[in-house]
């Protein structure tokens, strides 16, 4: 369209045989050469233009394949740490099963026979009957030792009366471990029906920050916030976990030896969700997960498995 007008202006006004005019007085310095030469050097600015737009067009097309790419891998990535993480959970899940169901009704077994022999031997053979007595104390031992394993291989109460519950257990125990430190735990919003994935996730996240306070801040004041959005809301159900102290804090620029930060990251990203951390030196310490709703959707869950073995009893 540009050329047309052009061409329909200057046919108007007799461009050429006005540039005559106003360049035979110039013939000597070749002017009427210059529409031509203009002409090619136009021609090669097209050129090279249409080419620069093809190597562009072809660049951003080599780098939405890229990003495709990475996004695909990073998909995958999360994908596999995700499966990993279960399997990892149906692991503990089945050895605190094994523990239960056959390492624990053996030691009850032993319990009662040892308890049997006391009795029949409290009066006639007293090194026996002392014999028996520390049969059943060890025991005991050994099932209170099952017991503890079993509580750091599943979670107690999440199974059956579920995640706030089990956060409450959790915080409880801690709370007589450290007894300097306060404990604070908030739960906001309807976190039923979760998937055993988002659950032991959230948990294993409350876990992992208070172990941190247990080693860098024993006599610190802790607060743990469980919070689920309005499903109407702007955020639209998504789950936030937040674990906060107010003990020595650290220095993130520089490297820790720990794993806990890399393994909480993990399991947070592996949901598609987003992992947090503030902190400096002297203002305590700060540990946020951000998970999207769409993964706590109700799933095929696994049959509950028993978390503590009961108390041996004695005859």
């Amino acid at each position: 369209m540009l050329t047309a007008i052009v061409w329909a202006l200057s046919a108007t006004f007799d461009v050429s045989e006005l540039a005559y005019r106003w360049t035979r007085n110039s013939e000597r310095y070749q002017l009427d050469e210059l529409p031509v030469t203009m002409f090619v050097l136009a021609a090669g600015c097209a050129w090279f233009a249409w080419r620069r737009y093809r190597e562009s067009q072809r660049e951003l097309l080599r780098r939405r394949a890229a990003e495709e790419e990475a996004e695909r891998l990073l998909a995958d990535n999360r994908r596999l740490a995700s499966e990993r993480i279960e399997a990892q959970e149906a692991e503990r899940r089945h050895l605190a099963r094994e523990l239960h169901d056959e390492l624990g009704q053996y030691l009850n077994a032993i319990a009662l026979d040892a308890g049997r022999i006391r009795d029949l031997s409290a009066d006639r053979e007293p090194e026996i009957h002392r014999t028996s007595l520390a049969v059943m104390q060890s025991a005991s031992f050994v099932y209170r030792q099952i017991g503890g394993m079993i509580r750091k291989l599943r979670p107690i109460g999440l199974d059956e009366l579920g995640l706030p519950s089990a956060m409450e257990h959790c915080v409880e125990g801690w709370r007589e471990r450290l007894p300097d430190a306060s404990f604070k735990l908030t739960v906001d919003g309807d976190f039923d029906g979760f998937t055993d994935a988002l659950n032991i996730t959230l948990y294993r996240f409350v876990q992992e920050a208070l172990t941190n306070v247990s080693k860098f801040a024993r006599e610190s004041s802790v607060e743990i916030y469980l919070v689920r959005a309005p499903l109407d809301g702007e955020r639209g159900g998504e789950i936030v976990v937040t674990v906060a102290d107010d003990g020595p804090g650290a220095d993130l620029s520089k490297p820790r030896a720990g794993l806990g930060l890399v393994g909480m990251r993990e399991r947070v990203e592996a949901l598609g969700g987003e992992f947090h951390v503030a902190s400096e030196p002297g203002r305590g310490f700060l540990l946020c997960a951000r998970v999207p709703p769409h993964v706590g959707l109700p799933e095929h869950s696994v049959p509950s498995v028993p978390i503590e073995p009961d108390e041996p009893k004695s005859s």
